[in-house]
C-alpha cells in the first residue's frame, strides 16, 4: 500500500477494533498522507450514531436533490479564519494539507462579512472530520505520520454504536423579533429612500427571530428533520460544544436546509444559478398554478431577478472563456416555496481558483444587493444584528474540485434558544408589509419543518 488509503472489506458489522487494526497496517507501510482507512458498517443509524458522539464536533452535509448524506464527527485537521484571512488563503491552506487525496473533503463556510463571530465559529472555519460515515462506510482520516497517535486517542472517544434521540421539540416559551414590525417599517423606508437617491438598485434586509425553549435544543435532531423534509436543499449542520461534554446546553450550531447554490466548480467547468423572486407552493394545484403564474409575471419580482443575472454576468465576465447565462428564468419548485431560478454554465479560464471565484460571487445580489459595494455598508448600519454565517459561502473543498451553497433558510443554535434568519429584496415598489409577511413565511416554513405551529409579531 503506498497511495494513503486503505480499504477494509468484510462481513461483519465493522468495529473499532477493525479501524486501529487497519491503523497497524498503515503505520507498518510506506504510505502517502493524508491517508484514510475505511471499513463498511452495517446496521448503523447516521442520525443516532451522530446523536451518540455528543461529546465531540459533529456535522453534515447533504447536497441538493441527494438522499446521500454526509455525516462527521471529531476533527482531523482545521482551518480556522480570523478577519484578514482571503478565500484565497483559506482554500490554499486547505488544498495544501489535502495534497493529492481525493478521499478527504474540508467542510465548513465563511462568515457573510468577513468578521468573526459566533464564538468559536468565527469568521470562518473548515474541518477533515476524523471519522466520516456515508454510504454504509466509515472513514478514518489521519493527516500525517504523527497525526496516528491522535487518531487512536480519537477512536477510544468516538465508538460506533447509536443511541436514539431522547428529546423531541416542545413549542417554544418566548419569541421575540429582530427588528420587531414597526422597526421593520423604518429599517424598509430608509432602503426605499436609497433606492429612490439611486445609492442602490437593491437592497437586502433580513430579519432574527429568536425562539426560546423550555430544554437545551438538539442541532442533530434539528438538521435530520430538516433532511426528511427538504429533498430539494442543501442541508447542513456544523455543530460543536462549547465546553467539550454532551451536554447540549453548551453546544452551539448553525443549522439549515438552502435551496441556493452559489458555485460547483470541477477543473475548469463552472456552474452556479440566480434564485430570486419568491411564492409559496398552492393548497391545491389550481392555487399552485396561479401563484406560478403570479411569480412568473411579476414586474417587481422579474426586475429584482435580472439585477441578480445583470450582477453574475459583471462579475465573472473577465474570469471565463465561456458564459451561458438564463435569458428567462424558470420555476425551481420546493416542498413549501417556488423560486425564479436562472443557470449560470461557464469554462473558466486557466488559474482561476476557487478562492477567486467566491471573491467574485460572494455576495450575490439575492442575498446583499446591487451595487455590492454600496449595498453591503447599508445593511451593516441598518440591520440591527451581526449576520454571522447567515447568507454566507457553506460548503467543501476537495483537492480538485469544490462546491458552496448561499446559507439562507439557516439558523443559530446556542443552548435552548434558536435564532432563525430569513430576508427580503428591497427593490422600487416594495412594500413593508408584504416584505415581513415574504420573511416570516420563509421562516415559518423552517418552523413548520420542526413541527412548530405558526408565530405572530
Amino acid at each position: 500500500m503506498n497511495r494513503g488509503n486503505l480499504k477494509v472489506e468484510g462481513e461483519s458489522q465493522g468495529s473499532m477494533a477493525e479501524l486501529a487494526q487497519a491503523l497497524d497496517e498503515l503505520e507498518s507501510h510506506a504510505t502517502e498522507f493524508p491517508a484514510t482507512v475505511q471499513i463498511k458498517v452495517t446496521g448503523l443509524d447516521l442520525w443516532e450514531w451522530l446523536n451518540r458522539c455528543r461529546e465531540i464536533p459533529r456535522f453534515v452535509w447533504s447536497d441538493r436533490g441527494s438522499d446521500e448524506v454526509w455525516a462527521g464527527v471529531g476533527e482531523a485537521a482545521v482551518v480556522s479564519v480570523d478577519d484578514a484571512t482571503s478565500a484565497e488563503r483559506v482554500f490554499s491552506h486547505c488544498r495544501e494539507l489535502l495534497g493529492a487525496n481525493r478521499e478527504l473533503k474540508f467542510f465548513g463556510g465563511l462568515s457573510f462579512d468577513g468578521s468573526s463571530s459566533w464564538q468559536s465559529l468565527g469568521a470562518g472555519r473548515f474541518v477533515v472530520p476524523r471519522l466520516q460515515l456515508k454510504d454504509g462506510y466509515v472513514t478514518l482520516a489521519v493527516m500525517n505520520e504523527a497525526d496516528i497517535r491522535q487518531a487512536r486517542l480519537d477512536l477510544q472517544e468516538i465508538g460506533l454504536d447509536s443511541m436514539p434521540f431522547a428529546t423531541t421539540l416542545s413549542e417554544p416559551i418566548e419569541t421575540c423579533y429582530s427588528p420587531n414590525f414597526n422597526g421593520w417599517q423604518t429599517r424598509i423606508d430608509e432602503a426605499l429612500a436609497l433606492i429612490r437617491s439611486e445609492a442602490v438598485e437593491k437592497l437586502v434586509l433580513s430579519r432574527k427571530t429568536v425562539l426560546k425553549f423550555g430544554h437545551a435544543l438538539d442541532p442533530i435532531l434539528v438538521a435530520a428533520k430538516l433532511k426528511a423534509a427538504t429533498h430539494d436543499c442543501f442541508v447542513f449542520c456544523f455543530d460543536s460544544p462549547s465546553t467539550g461534554d454532551a451536554d447540549l446546553n453548551s453546544r452551539i450550531a448553525f443549522v439549515g436546509a438552502t435551496p441556493e447554490r452559489l458555485f460547483r466548480r470541477q477543473q475548469h467547468h463552472l456552474d452556479s444559478e440566480v434564485i430570486a423572486g419568491t411564492r409559496k407552493r398552492g393548497a391545491t394545484p389550481e392555487e399552485d398554478e396561479r401563484l406560478a403564474s403570479e411569480l412568473l409575471h411579476s414586474d417587481k419580482d422579474q426586475r429584482e431577478h435580472d439585477i441578480v443575472r445583470k450582477s453574475i454576468r459583471q462579475k465573472l465576465h473577465k474570469f471565463v472563456d465561456h458564459l451561458s447565462v438564463d435569458e428567462h428564468a424558470s420555476l425551481l419548485r420546493l416542498a413549501r416555496k417556488q423560486h425564479l431560478r436562472s443557470n449560470v454554465e461557464g469554462s473558466l479560464k486557466p488559474n482561476v481558483g476557487d478562492g477567486m471565484l467566491l471573491s467574485r460571487l460572494h455576495p450575490t445580489p439575492a442575498v446583499g444587493g446591487y451595487p455590492t459595494d454600496n449595498a453591503l455598508p447599508e445593511i451593516a448600519r441598518i440591520e440591527p444584528f451581526n449576520r454571522g454565517w447567515y447568507a454566507a459561502p457553506i460548503g467543501w473543498i476537495g483537492a480538485d474540485t469544490a462546491e458552496f451553497a448561499v446559507a439562507i433558510r439557516s439558523g443559530f443554535v446556542e443552548g435552548d434558544t434558536l435564532s432563525l434568519y430569513s430576508g427580503a429584496g428591497i427593490v422600487r415598489g416594495s412594500e413593508p408589509a408584504e416584505e415581513w409577511q415574504e420573511v416570516e413565511n420563509k421562516i415559518q416554513d423552517f418552523m413548520n419543518v420542526l413541527g412548530q405551529r405558526e408565530t405572530s409579531r
